[in-house]
């Protein structure tokens, strides 16, 4: 199976690094990049109905998004049986306490502070691809 993620992230320049970033360590899966909160939920009741598109088997969250918060977006995901087993990890600019201990009580199965440099975030990529694509097994596989 091809490897999909689903990026949540409302910055074009973020988002297009961290394309970059995929593609610098050879993953060739598909990403879908959507902008806010209401097209990520949107992105995901749409699937099912388009028997082309899977449910990704990982979503990458930002949490200051437009419309409505990561946070908004990670109690739905992780409240709808039929998205919770796809794994969340919040990549966010904030590393905050708050943020933080909210996120995993909301159940993301990760928290990463954003990196500043391309480099850093090759080896976030990277990390991401080898354990939650390649490593773990998911219900979604």
């Amino acid at each position: 199976m091809k490897s999909s993620i689903l990026l949540v992230e409302d910055s074009p320049t973020d988002a297009a690094i961290m394309m970059a970033a995929f593609e610098g360590v050879g993953c060739s899966g598909h990403i879908q990049v959507v902008q806010d909160g209401v097209e990520a939920i949107d992105f995901l009741g749409q699937i099912g109905l388009n028997d082309e598109v899977g449910l990704p088997q990982l979503i990458l969250l930002d949490l200051n998004l437009p419309r409505k918060s990561g946070h908004e977006v990670l109690y739905e995901i992780k409240g709808n049986p039929r998205w919770q087993g796809i794994p969340a990890i919040v990549l966010s600019s904030s590393s905050t306490f708050v943020d933080i201990a909210k996120s995993y009580q909301l159940h993301a199965n990760a928290y990463i502070t954003k990196p500043i440099t391309l480099e850093e975030y090759e080896l976030i990529a990277q990390r991401i691809h080898d354990f939650w694509l390649k490593t773990v097994k998911l219900p979604i596989d």
